[in-house]
């Protein structure tokens, strides 16, 4: 990938910006309430319930930024030192795989799990 230049470092300011208000959503994602396995976690927390939203934030933004590494729109280079995408992966897998086997979706979340794939690959 290319150098990063510095409108390559504005539109990662601008995507910082815009996750803090996601703040109590990824908080709570990373609280000792969050239940890894999908089962466990929708008999606890379900469909409609604010824990549920706020796991379904933090997964549509990091398939926002999947969808923009994808498209080549982002810099990857900047993208793995800002974030730590595989360990968000890992802890909303479980999460991910019920959500779509439950919405008969296969390919939701599909852009997050392909950017946590890059990261590590």
């Amino acid at each position: 990938m290319a150098k990063p230049t510095y409108q390559d470092a504005k539109l990662i300011i601008q995507m910082a910006q815009l996750s803090s208000g996601m703040n109590t959503a990824k908080a709570w994602t990373w609280s000792d309430k969050f239940i890894p396995d999908f089962s466990e976690f929708i008999k606890q927390y379900p469909r409609g319930s604010e824990e549920y939203s706020n796991v379904m934030e933090v997964c549509g933004w990091m398939e926002l930024l999947g969808t923009f590494y994808k498209h080549k729109l982002i810099n990857e280079e900047l993208l793995f030192d800002w974030l730590a995408v595989d360990l968000v992966w890992n802890r909303l897998k479980g999460f991910v795989l019920g959500v779509r086997e439950q919405a008969e979706y296969p390919r939701l979340y599909e852009n997050f799990e392909a950017l946590a794939k890059a990261e590590k690959g």
